[in-house]
């Protein structure tokens, strides 16, 4: 059995515009604060906000009262450091300071990841000439974000024409990503849109015990596939083409489950039927539903490794049913004094085995 690493260490910075001289930036430490931090909570998802919470007792609002006024709070950008030792190397969090809560001893601080001023504001305008993925890009821009997409977009139809209709730019990002079977999530400062994960090398591997990683909370849930109502059989998309000619698109077809057909309003006028097919069968992946789902807590990878979703992870002896390879859906880092837990969501598909 492996040492258990025994100095959990969380650093919080907090940039506060309008201040000069270096007088913005706000910095708490876990191991300075102890006796007033409570914890910490990172939870890292896709197709929401990652957030991040952070609290301190604090029964006689000293620390409140040095953070804020009597007037509004700015939307300051947060890091969180989070590890053993004094070395944290990077933020495992960046974000936006949106909310402060109040209770009767502590004071609670809630950001949100970078994206969260993609929700600020519904807009109105065309984008004419552009895929999905430019889409993607300039929205991303706008708001002072890199973006990244995946490594082997499929080649889709750009649109003639395609209008964002009093939506926020998270909202048209997310509509875009859909058509396009993608999902997306914001870290540090980029937008990211990939393809639905699929299980690889792993980047950590968990024994049931045998390793202290692994603790006592965990539980796996199989369900067969075929019989949940979100499995799609297939998936059908039908748009218009040139000289207003119907095409459709259609996805390969699974033995069991609902038909999914998909009709686009806004055709692009350069849709083919290949192109098409291409849609609905990332379509398909995209709403797939999985055999298998697990939760775990372990601690902190004392080597190091910052779990995020889509990494493989590999889970050995919890029986021949459930032990695999999984992929993380939802990653969510606990500091409370002298601990630093992960939690993992987990899931994998039958094939995954």
């Amino acid at each position: 059995m492996n040492e258990l690493p025994s100095n959990p260490h969380a650093i919080i910075e907090i940039e506060r515009s309008g201040f000069t001289d270096g007088q913005g930036l706000v910095r708490w430490d876990s191991w300075q604060q102890e006796r007033l931090f409570e914890g910490v909570d990172v939870e890292l998802v896709t197709n929401e906000s990652s957030q991040a919470t952070w609290s301190f007792f604090d029964p006689e609002f000293k620390i409140i009262d040095a953070f804020t006024g009597t007037d509004t709070v700015s939307m300051s950008t947060v890091r969180i450091f989070l590890g053993y030792g004094q070395e944290l190397g990077e933020p495992i969090f960046k974000g936006l300071l949106t909310q402060i809560r109040r209770g009767p001893s502590s004071t609670e601080f809630i950001a949100f990841d970078m994206g969260f001023k993609m929700k600020l504001i519904k807009k109105a305008g065309y984008k004419n000439k552009k895929d999905d993925l430019a889409i993607l890009k300039a929205l991303a821009e706008r708001n002072g974000l890199k973006f990244e997409g995946p490594t082997s977009p499929l080649k889709l139809e750009p649109h003639k024409a395609i209008m964002q209709d009093e939506q926020t730019d998270w909202e048209w990002a997310m509509e875009r990503a859909r058509d396009s079977g993608l999902v997306i999530f914001v870290r540090q400062d980029t937008l990211f849109a990939k393809y639905p994960a699929k299980v690889e090398t792993p980047v950590l591997s968990l024994v049931n015990k045998k390793d202290f990683v692994l603790q006592a909370g965990w539980n796996f849930l199989y369900r067969t596939p075929e019989n949940q109502d979100g499995r799609p059989r297939v998936v059908k998309i039908r748009r218009r083409g040139k000289g207003g000619k119907l095409l459709q698109g259609q996805s390969s077809v699974s033995t069991r489950g609902r038909e999914n057909v998909i009709l686009k309003r806004d055709g692009s006028g350069k849709a083919t039927k290949s192109k098409l097919t291409k849609r609905a069968q990332a379509q398909k992946e995209l709403d797939r539903e999985h055999a298998f789902e697990g939760q775990v807590e372990i601690v902190f990878p004392p080597n190091g490794e910052r779990l995020d979703v889509r990494n493989t992870v590999e889970v050995l002896e919890v029986g021949k049913l459930f032990s695999g390879k999984y992929i993380t859906d939802s990653v969510s880092y606990q500091l409370a004094p002298g601990t630093l837990g992960v939690s993992l969501g987990l899931f994998r598909d039958i094939s995954n085995g």
